[in-house]
């Protein structure tokens, strides 16, 4: 395995992908999943299911946390984490707050040279 570079890892962090892995059984797991997802798509982020590209964070299901999960889900945690992606719990929603906060509050921002009119100029 390659060293991960200070470039991907700062990449991985610009990233608005948020990587969900597993599939929650138990209610608490069900409700708490659908709200996370709602939540990261209302804030802009993109909640995917297939770690493709940089990946900001990965939400898991407590199920995966402790070990009961695929082969597959258990190969996508590995490899988040040697990547220097941050596995949060589904539960664990002040942790998924800290590490989106830099995307989020960047994304509200103007960027540099982006007119904020319509018609980029002056009526």
């Amino acid at each position: 395995m390659s060293p991960i570079s200070s470039i991907e890892v700062a990449r991985a962090r610009r990233s608005r992908r948020v990587l969900f892995v597993g599939n929650p059984t138990r209610y608490n797991d069900v409700s708490q999943w659908a709200m996370v997802r709602q939540w990261v798509a209302l804030h802009g982020l993109e909640p995917i299911r297939e770690f493709e590209g940089d990946v900001l964070c990965v939400i898991v299901t407590e199920d995966i946390l402790d070990g009961r999960c695929s082969e597959k889900e258990s190969a996508t945690v590995q490899h988040a984490r040697a990547l220097g992606v941050p596995c949060i719990s589904v539960h664990d929603t002040t942790l998924i707050w800290q590490v989106t906060a830099r995307v989020r509050a960047r994304m509200g921002r103007p960027q540099v040279g982006v007119s904020a009119g319509p018609h980029g100029g002056g009526a």
